[in-house]
C-alpha cells in the first residue's frame, strides 16, 4: 500500500515537473525604425503617424505572430528627422546602422527625396506618405510610397476645381519645398488641359508668416481661388489673413490640409485633397478611430491609418516569406495585395499604389466633409 501512494505522488507531481522542463518558445526581434517630424512645424503630422505606427506594434505584438518556428517581437527605434533633409539624412544613416529591416517614413518629400538612396544602399525598406512623384521615381527596390502621389492628388485637386468649383482663374502660392513643388506642378498641368488659368505664382518662404503682401497682388489680380502649396501651419496663418484683409475667395490644398489642425481658422470655402477612402466609411475605419481616440484622446489625423496599415503591411509581407530576412520578404511584399483601412496596398513597377483613391474634402461648420472621389 506504501507503494502504491508514493507511485500516485510521484504521478501527481509529473505534469508540473514536465510543464516546468519545456522550454518556452523562442522569440525573434524585428528592429522596425520611425523617421518623422516629431518637432518644429510639422509637429503634429508627425506625432499622429507615430501613434499609427505604435499602435500596429502594439497589436502585432499581443497577437505573437509566428514566422519560422519563432514568436516575432516588434522594436521600434524612434527618431525626430525635424521634416529636414539633412537631419533626415544623418537619422537615415543611423538607423540603418542600428540595423533596422524597415523604417516608417520619411513623412516629408524633402525628407525622403534627401534619404531614398541611403536607405536602399544599406538594404532597409522605406514605406513613405512623400507625395512628390520623384519620390518613387529613381526605382529603387527598397523604397515604397504607401499613399497616394502628387501625380493623383494635385490632378484630381485640379479636375474638382474645373468642374465642381467651375474655377478659371486661380492663384498659387507656392513655399518652395519638394512638396509644394510636385503638388502644383500636377494641379497646373490638369489645370490647363481643363480650362483654368494659373498664371499667378507667388514664392514665399516655408516659413513665411506674413503673408499680406502677397494676398494684395492676388487681390489685384482677381483671382477666383487660392492654391496653397506647403503645410498646415502656414496655411493657418495664411486664412487668418485672408479673412482679416476680407479676401473671400476659396483655399484650396493638398493632403497636408486635411488636418484636425485647420478646423479652428478654416472657412466653408476651404478645400483639400487626400489619398485613400475617407476613415469612417471604411470597414474598419470606424475601429481604428474608437481606439485611437480611447488611447490619445483625440480622433486620428490624416496619416495615422496610414502608418498603421503599413506595419502590418511589413508583418504580412514576412509571415508570407516565413522570414524576417529582407532578402526574403521584399520580393513578398512587391507583389503582394494587402487589404488596408483606408486602402488595398498592391504596388506598380515603380512601387507605387496601382489603385490610389482620392478624396476631396471641405471644410464646413467645423468638420472635415467629403466631397467626391476620384
Amino acid at each position: 500500500m506504501l507503494k502504491i501512494r508514493v507511485l500516485l505522488a510521484l504521478l501527481c507531481c509529473l505534469p508540473a515537473w514536465a510543464d516546468a522542463q519545456t522550454p518556452a518558445r523562442a522569440q525573434l526581434a524585428v528592429k522596425l525604425g520611425f523617421s518623422g517630424p516629431l518637432s518644429g512645424a510639422l509637429m503634429l503630422a508627425g506625432k499622429d503617424a507615430l501613434n499609427g505606427v505604435q499602435m500596429a506594434i502594439e497589436r502585432l505584438n499581443q497577437q505573437n505572430m509566428m514566422v519560422d518556428g519563432k514568436i516575432l517581437h516588434f522594436e521600434l527605434l524612434v527618431r525626430d528627422d525635424k521634416g529636414n533633409p539633412q537631419t533626415g539624412a544623418a537619422v537615415a544613416t543611423e538607423l540603418a546602422h542600428a540595423g533596422v529591416r524597415a523604417v516608417l517614413g520619411p513623412y516629408s518629400s524633402g525628407v525622403m527625396l534627401a534619404t531614398a538612396k541611403i536607405y536602399d544602399d544599406a538594404g532597409v525598406v522605406a514605406l513613405t506618405v512623400a507625395s512628390n512623384p520623384a519620390a518613387t521615381q529613381g526605382g529603387l527596390p527598397h523604397i515604397f510610397r504607401i499613399a497616394a502621389s502628387d501625380s493623383d492628388m494635385g490632378s484630381k485637386m485640379a479636375l474638382y476645381a474645373a468642374r465642381s468649383l467651375k474655377l478659371k482663374n486661380v492663384a498659387i502660392i507656392d513655399d518652395g519645398s519638394a512638396y509644394a513643388q510636385g503638388l502644383l506642378n500636377e494641379f497646373q498641368k490638369t489645370a490647363k488641359q481643363n480650362g483654368i488659368q494659373t498664371t499667378q505664382h507667388e514664392v514665399v518662404s516655408d516659413k513665411s508668416s506674413d503673408f499680406r503682401a502677397v494676398l494684395d497682388k492676388i487681390r489685384i489680380g482677381h483671382a477666383d481661388a487660392i492654391l496653397f502649396g506647403g503645410y498646415v501651419q502656414q496655411a493657418i496663418e495664411l486664412l487668418k489673413q485672408m479673412k482679416q484683409m476680407g479676401i473671400s475667395v476659396p483655399l484650396l490644398g493638398g493632403d497636408a490640409l486635411c488636418s484636425s489642425a485647420m478646423l479652428a481658422q478654416a472657412g466653408n470655402e476651404t478645400y483639400c485633397v487626400q489619398g485613400g477612402a475617407w476613415l469612417t466609411r471604411a470597414s474598419d475605419g470606424a475601429v481604428f478611430a474608437s481606439g485611437y481616440q480611447s488611447r490619445y484622446g483625440t480622433m486620428p489625423d490624416v496619416y495615422a491609418p496610414t502608418y498603421y496599415d503599413g506595419v502590418l503591411l511589413l508583418a504580412q509581407a514576412m509571415r508570407s516569406a516565413n522570414s524576417i530576412d529582407v532578402h526574403n520578404f521584399l520580393p513578398v511584399l512587391s507583389r503582394m495585395r494587402y487589404k488596408g483601412i483606408t486602402a488595398t496596398y498592391e504596388f506598380d513597377a515603380r512601387h507605387d499604389i496601382k489603385d490610389s483613391a482620392v478624396t476631396i474634402f471641405r471644410f464646413k461648420e467645423g468638420k472635415l466633409v467629403p466631397q467626391s472621389s476620384f
